[in-house]
Order: C-alpha cells, then structure tokens, then sequence
C-alpha cells in the first residue's frame, strides 16, 4: 500500500494553471471545480498548496522553476477523485474500517513518514488511505464482472485516432469502413473488428481502460499501452457488470495496483452523470486518465457521445 501512498507524488503531478489570477469559463467565481451539486472553493487548493510549500523542498524546486501549478493541478485531481469514489462508495455500500487505515499507515512509517513527497499532510494522508481502500474495493467487486461489446481498429498515431474517433461520433456507420480498411499485425492478426466482446475476467488488464468506464453509444480513442504506441479507436455497443466470470485470474490474484485502477475507473460513469467542471485556471478534466489536463489539447484521450446511425 505504500507506493499506492505517493500516488501523487510532487515529481508525478500532472500539469496545470496557476492557482493565483483570474478563471473564466463553466466553473462558478471562487470554485476551484464543481462535482455535480458539490463545489470546492478555491480556498481549498490554496490551503493544500500552502502547506506543502512550508513541508516539501521538492515543491519550492518546482515553484522556483515556475512549475508549481504541476502541484495545484494534482491538488485538484485528488479533490476530484476523492468525491467521485465517496460517492462510489456510498452507492455500492462500501463502508472503511478505520483501523484498516491506522494499519496501513503504520506499515508505511506513520502518517508524517507517508505524506513526504506527497500533495496530502500528516493530517489528510487518512483521505488517500480512505480512497485506495475503496478503489480497491470496488475493483475487486467489478474485475470479473465488466463487459463491453465495441466495434474497434488500430491507428499508430494519436492524432489520427482522434480525427477518426471524431468522424465517428458524427458518423456511426464510419465505423465500419475504418473497420473494413484497418491494417494487420506483423503477425497477420486483424486489428479491427465488429462486435468484439471483451471480458475483464479474460483481460483483466484492461479494467482500468476507458472501454469499461463508458457509457454505449460512445466514441473513444485512447493508447490502451503506453509501451505500445499503438492508439484504439472504439465505438461501445454495449456494457455490462453482471457478465459471467471467466476463467482467468479471480481479484484475489490480481495486483492491487490493478484493483485500484480498475477501482476507479468505475468512478468514470458516476463523472459522466454529474459532470465535473475545473476551473480553467487548472485545466480541464480528463477521463482518460481520470485526472486534470492542462488543456483540451492536452488530454490523454478523447470520449464522445456518437450521434444515432441514419441507417436502419
């Protein structure tokens, strides 16, 4: 549980806007961002940003080189994230033992020894412990349970497999000419494919991916491994979390870093119905990472509701 602790690291933070100046945009005066009815004042990050420059000399480094709203950003990821999974867990029933995170922490060092490099102090380290206990949870819950039904391809270049993934969200029956004119593997294997079912008991790497976290009728384009350069472009038919279980590995083999991924990834559908809006000053928010872009630009992915095919 320990590196699961410097989830956001100061090095790892993702990158952002300054916290001082003006936002314009969706979010509301004096909001940092908005989870469906819940909004976080601005106050908030700048108290969490205040306390880790007086306690971490990585984040004077980083102000120093005018980087600190890599920090800001990350503040605002966590703050996200932690309301998504409260809400997770209040709808699943997830309840934390407390001396399950008094243990965990002992078994880190303590909270001051956890909360070093990290965006969280002594006295919010519990609110992390809290998270991963329930991301893990609701993994374990769902890794043999997810199953999506996508029309899919392969395109080496991002920029493409957005521009394709555009196409389609206007366009559904693009899909299947994209299909139809994929390319194959060096080893002859097809990489596009019609009514692909996939299993997170069969693959459960895949949990954590975008194609489990997204409502059918949706368009994504994403890398599914970043040692891959590979990007997938997918249309999801369907999904499903009542799916048989497989085979394959059951949630008490799989890695914990999987669970909690897969964990949070679950987060994604209760986001798309709330909506989160972060203030521009931050970035936007990102669904394929489940985390705060810089920019539109900049996004990891890209996911869109695909209008109604005009065919029968």
């Amino acid at each position: 549980m320990s590196t699961v602790l410097k989830r956001f690291s100061l090095l790892g933070a993702a990158v952002g806007l300054l916290v001082a100046g003006c936002g314009t945009g969706p979010a509301q005066a004096g909001s940092a961002v908005i989870i469906g009815d819940t909004s976080i004042p601005l106050e908030v990050v700048q108290q969490r940003l205040d306390t880790v420059l007086k306690t971490e000399p990585e984040a004077r480094k980083l102000q120093e080189q005018g980087k600190l709203a890599q920090v800001a950003s990350a503040i605002v990821t966590d703050v996200v994230r932690h309301e998504l999974l409260k809400r997770a867990a209040q709808q699943e029933g997830i309840t934390v033992d407390e001396t399950e995170v008094t243990k965990t922490l002992e078994n880190a060092g303590g909270a001051e020894e956890a909360s070093k490099n990290n965006i969280h102090d002594p006295a919010t380290i519990r609110d992390l412990v809290r998270d991963t206990l329930i991301q893990t949870e609701l993994g374990r819950r769902y890794i043999d349970r997810l199953e999506v039904t996508i029309d899919f391809f392969y395109t080496k270049d991002g920029r493409d497999a957005i521009a394709k993934a555009k196409e389609v969200a206007s366009n559904p029956d693009k899909m299947k000419e994209f299909v139809r004119d994929a390319p194959t593997s060096a080893e002859g294997a097809r990489l596009a494919e019609l009514g692909k079912v996939v299993r997170t008991s069969e693959t459960p790497s895949q949990g954590p991916t975008l194609l489990f976290g997204t409502k059918p009728g949706t368009v994504v384009a994403f890398l599914p491994d970043p040692a891959n350069a590979e990007w997938m472009v997918a249309y999801i038919q369907d999904r499903k979390t009542n799916a048989k279980a497989g085979s394959g590995a059951s949630a008490e083999e799989l890695n914990p870093r999987v669970l909690g991924d897969t964990g949070l990834r679950i987060t994604q559908l209760i986001a798309d119905e709330v909506k989160v809006e972060v203030n521009p000053r931050f970035g936007q928010w990102d669904p394929a990472v489940m985390a705060v872009a810089p920019n539109g630009e900049e996004k990891s992915g890209f996911v869109a509701v695909a209008r109604k095919s005009t065919k029968p």
